[in-house]
């Protein structure tokens, strides 16, 4: 799953025509990557173009310099050895002139470093191995806390995942919902130690996101230090031994372990939130939640509610629409919804095939998805006063996103329909998580045998779904996607330094952390998905996780370095962090939409979820820990 040579001997027609069909632009970048030759590119580099709009950000070029590109990689990938001299792939300089070339699209020069670490072609740790004396806890056995086992591997250092459920996998395990699914980019949404060349569509149903995290488990010998069925119930830090007493329970009781460090990574949505309807215990037909979906449920013919309207409620909207006799779609409020920018998700095969079989070809689909879904966005949730003053978007750039989406509505319902009216949301785009519509959920709503109510339900009886209205909507079954409650380790009971609680830290639903996930007076603690951890306007939540692991191991050499054994954030640098990222969200579209109901928000209005920041600025301030900001001991 990463860039290297092919296996075994290729055909050469077979290569060809698969060459053939590939992005010109790519090929070249290969090609001085596998030649090891910069000349290439000064050689037929002048005769490429770019289609500027992702998804593709598609490379072009005359027949006769795409013919001389294939026919110098073919000889090379054939040839019975690999060039000695001249500049390596991961060489940063060189990287520097390829990324051009591939991509079309010149970046800041502070955006090289992090690129050639999401392409693939470098990973974030120095290969240096840690005390024996460190050892790592790691709670939660789903993409981030795969994502740090591997980490650990490659450092030296011992670890054990504690997982609640039967397997790993986290979400991607439990979220069994008809058309479940990942909604960004497949060739992005993975680790980039461990890219996966062969996804057969470009946003995988969970069930083939599922089997990359086993198989990259399995290939690294993951299960070996995997606790499965194991619930963690306490954290304790004991201050004479500098470090956590682990209380767990599994199938044979409670007992008590103990590691130096601790990465929580059991998410922060967990736990199933229903709406305030009273009755739900009455209804006598079939009634589940979209996180608790399991295989015996068969909705064919049925009458169907969904109540919800965000990602989960449109990939099972879209996904049973088909099979069911009539579904009623209870609405609270729109989300604005993008429509898809390729006809079909399915990958073509020449990708999936060069993927395999050519060394660094997987590399640049995976960097070119993560650019067209990186800071390319961030101007889109940035707040220009005078515009927003008159406008229902924040900014010109926001606004492109805006005309796209009602574009769309009008497409798919009219123009001025009332049901155009219902799915128009009366707040910017980003106010609330965005939907991208995963094929037919629009398309869906225009069927005759679905109904689309704007209103929460008033209450839940024997026979359905009472309105606020009064009008009683009978059904067979009742599906809620209604998200879940944002749980930032509620539900586990951390003790820190002098016995200090992290619910009282984060009391009134007020979580806050530094860089890493980390809280004064919890030592050699640090969270995946930490409170406004993520940069959320794109990317994928594996970004922060790979940035919190590799912060989490370059503070463990910190610890190392300075002979230390605990070391937590002094209670300035937190408060002065947290400070910033508040200013900050000032102007930001999470703080200038009052009329979006969003969990990104708590009761107060601060915004706890997202993060205020470019995407390399959250990069590059967490690839060292700044000791001043520290208390080690």
């Amino acid at each position: 799953m990463s860039a290297s040579a092919p296996a075994h001997v290729l055909d050469v027609d077979e290569l060809r025509a698969h060459l053939s069909r590939a992005d010109p632009a790519v090929l070249l970048a290969v090609l001085a990557q596998v030649t090891r030759d910069a000349s290439v590119l000064d050689e037929f580099g002048g005769a490429l173009t770019h289609v500027p709009d992702p998804p593709e950000l598609a490379g072009r070029t005359d027949t006769a310099t795409a013919a001389a590109i294939i026919d110098r990689l073919v000889a090379a990938l054939t040839a019975d050895r690999t060039p000695e001299s001249g500049p390596a792939p991961d060489d940063l300089a060189f990287f520097t002139r390829l990324v051009p070339i591939a991509m079309g699209v010149t970046p800041g020069p502070e955006y090289y470093p992090m690129l050639l670490e999401q392409g693939g072609f470098q990973a974030a740790q120095p290969v240096e191995p840690l005390p024996s004396t460190i050892d790592l806890a790691i709670i939660g056995g789903g993409l981030a806390g795969i994502a740090a086992a591997l980490a650990a591997q490659r450092e030296g250092v011992r670890y054990r995942i504690y997982e609640r459920n039967d397997d790993i996998g986290g979400t991607w395990l439990t979220q069994t919902y008809p058309g479940v699914g990942v909604d960004t980019p497949s060739s992005y949404y993975s680790l980039s130690t461990e890219i996966n060349p062969d996804w057969t569509s470009y946003y995988p149903k969970g069930g083939e996101y599922q089997e990359y995290l086993r198989e990259v488990v399995d290939r690294h010998g993951i299960r070996q230090n995997v606790l499965l069925g194991t619930e963690v119930e306490a954290l304790t830090w004991d201050d004479d031994a500098a470090r956590w007493r682990i209380r767990v329970r599994d199938a044979d009781g409670t007992r008590v372990e103990d590691a130096a460090a601790v990465l929580t990574a059991a998410g922060y949505l967990n736990r199933p939130q229903y709406p305030k309807a009273p009755g739900r215990e009455r209804f006598q037909g079939i009634s589940v939640h979209s996180g608790e979906w399991h295989s015996g449920i068969d909705l064919t013919g049925k009458r169907v509610a969904v109540i919800g309207a965000g990602c989960t409620a449109a990939q099972i909207v879209d996904a049973i629409a088909d099979d069911v006799a009539h579904l009623t779609l209870f609405q609270r409020q729109p989300h604005w919804v993008a429509p898809r920018k390729r006809d079909s998700d399915d990958v073509p095969e020449h990708h999936r095939w060069l993927g395999r079989h050519v060394p660094f070809y997987a590399n640049w689909l995976r960097l070119k998805a993560f650019w067209g879904s990186a800071d390319n966005g961030y101007p889109v949730v940035i707040v220009d006063p005078e515009w927003a003053a008159t406008h229902r978007s924040i900014s010109p750039a926001n606004d492109v996103l805006l005309q796209d989406c009602l574009a769309y509505i009008d497409r798919t319902f009219g123009a001025g329909s009332e049901l155009a009216a219902k799915v128009t949301p009366d707040f910017a785009p980003f106010g609330k998580r965005i939907i991208r519509d995963p094929g037919s959920y629009y398309a869906a709503l225009t069927r005759d045998h679905v109904d689309v109510v704007v209103a929460e339900p008033a209450e839940i009886t024997e026979r359905g779904i009472r309105m606020p209205g009064g009008d009683l909507v009978e059904v067979d079954a009742i599906v809620y996607a209604t998200g879940f409650h944002l749980d930032f380790l509620s539900d586990v009971d951390i003790r820190g330094r002098g016995g200090v609680r992290l619910v009282d830290e984060w009391a009134d639903n007020d979580p806050r952390a530094y860089r890493g996930g980390t809280v004064p007076g919890f030592p050699n603690l640090f969270v995946a998905n930490a409170p406004n951890a993520n940069p959320s306007h794109g990317a994928g939540n594996n970004f922060g996780i790979e940035v919190t692991v590799h912060y989490l191991f370059e503070c463990l050499r910190l610890l190392a370095e300075r002979g230390a054994r605990s070391l937590e954030p002094t209670r300035a640098a937190y408060e002065e962090y947290v400070a910033r990222i508040d200013a900050d969200m000032e102007r930001t579209v999470w703080r200038h939409t009052p009329t979006a109901h969003t969990y990104y928000r708590n009761a107060r209005g601060r915004v706890i979820l997202a993060c205020p920041w470019r995407l390399v600025d959250v990069w590059t301030e967490h690839r060292r820990p700044d000791p001043a900001h520290f208390t080690l001991r």
